[in-house]
């Protein structure tokens, strides 16, 4: 299992101003957001029932409340495989895809 940090953090950047100068900006990245709209991306080219699995991760990760949660194996790869498929990253993402790409294995004992 890998343990994946759903925490929203913070980004900056610069933008021009009314007066044509850089003005220094921050906003909130939303993790949990950018991993659903990664899921569905057309590149995908996801078929009607892996369409249904990416729709089960996406409630999943929709209804955790945690900062961080588990994902089995084939969740954390179909997460994965959006993030490899994808094209257009920007600096902003950099945490959004160090995050992904170093989830944290964790062995989890089943319960007896």
């Amino acid at each position: 299992m890998r343990n994946l940090n759903l925490k929203d953090y913070t980004v900056t950047g610069k933008v021009r101003g009314g007066d044509g100068n850089l003005v220094d900006i921050t906003a909130p990245y939303h993790f949990k957001d950018s991993i659903l709209n990664l899921l569905f991306q057309r590149e995908l080219q996801l078929s009607g029932a892996e369409l249904v699995k990416q729709n089960v991760l996406a409630m999943k990760l929709e209804n955790c409340k945690d900062d961080a949660i588990l994902l089995e194996d084939d969740e954390y790869q179909r997460i994965k495989k959006a993030l490899d498929t994808f094209k257009g990253f920007g600096r902003n993402d950099v945490e959004f895809v160090t995050r992904v790409t170093e989830a944290v294995v964790v062995e989890v004992e089943p319960k007896k």
